[in-house]
């Protein structure tokens, strides 16, 4: 199993960053190559700018400990045997701190995923500093 964990910290409560976070609609807005997302209940859609479509089954949404746990279920280009994406939002003095984490297997889909977090907490970073 390959795992990945990045982090970042943002000048905004954390109330605020799990706000925007834990909203579907706002996905496009952080997340680099995201053009749409839905929610139906249980799976979120992410259209890409790619022309794909991910989906993702909601595992846990947690508004008292600010986490958001997701797994593929469609999209990726093999089959996944195990994925796990958790999004963590925590008091950090006067900001907070975004742990987002992601395990997956096979590992070659590692390849995919790791640069797809970096990319994301990367976009956590700059919606928060504008």
């Amino acid at each position: 199993m390959t795992s990945y964990r990045f982090h970042t910290r943002v000048p905004a409560t954390p109330d605020e960053v799990w706000k925007v976070l834990s909203a579907v609609d706002t996905i496009p807005d952080w997340f680099p190559g995201v053009d749409q997302a839905t929610y139906d209940g249980t799976h979120r859609i992410l259209k890409l700018a790619n022309g794909g479509t991910l989906v993702a089954r909601v595992v846990n949404q947690d508004e008292e400990l600010r986490r958001f746990q997701y797994s593929f279920v469609e999209g990726m280009p093999r089959p996944i045997d195990f994925h796990l994406g958790t999004l963590d939002v925590i008091e950090d003095g006067s900001g907070s701190l975004v742990i987002y984490s992601q395990e997956i297997r096979p590992d070659e889909l590692g390849d995919i995923v790791g640069p797809a977090v970096a990319g994301g907490i990367g976009g956590i970073r700059d919606y928060f500093s504008i």
